[in-house]
């Protein structure tokens, strides 16, 4: 059986959600940590790796690498731009799945934003479908709860610096 014999067996689903939630930080404080070195400030197991440039930067075609085994990734910035608030991703796990991120942070005032998050996760391989379960509804909503709560308390940890 060749791999195009074995992915036409496993059938292909894709789905789409989009969340969000607001901080207590200006939009020009927030966007930053939606970038891979920005994440790591608040996400304990983000360690993305440098492919392109050298050291990562958060700009339209760096690409780097995140994540161990079936979870391993490659991410690349398909768009930075610093005056809208806006950065768009595509990862693509290849024993899995292959996603499209776009984050959008508005201002609400000058000490608060709205970050809204839209992932569109398509699952081609047959164990990439369990990766759809963190993608329902509930999980969904559940995730963008606990980013906000984990960037308010990394806000809240350079506050009391």
């Amino acid at each position: 059986m060749n791999a195009v014999e074995i992915s036409a067996q496993v059938a292909v689903q894709q789905v789409k959600r989009e969340g969000g939630f607001e901080l207590p930080c200006s939009a020009d404080t927030a966007f930053p940590l939606f970038s891979p070195e920005g994440e790591r400030l608040w996400i304990k197991d983000w360690n993305p790796a440098p492919v392109f440039p050298g050291p990562i930067e958060f700009r339209p075609d760096t690409v780097f690498r995140q994540g161990t085994g079936d979870g391993d990734a490659t991410w690349m910035i398909v768009d930075a731009d610093w005056k809208s608030h806006r950065a768009e991703y595509v990862r693509v796990a290849p024993a899995s799945h292959a996603a499209r991120i776009v984050v959008k942070v508005d201002p609400i005032g000058p000490e608060r934003c709205f970050v809204n998050a839209a992932f569109t996760v398509t699952a081609f391989a047959e164990h990439g479908h369990s990766l759809l379960d963190s993608f329902s509804e509930n999980a969904y909503g559940a995730k963008m709860k606990t980013w906000e709560r984990q960037i308010g308390e990394y806000l809240e940890s350079t506050r009391t610096q």
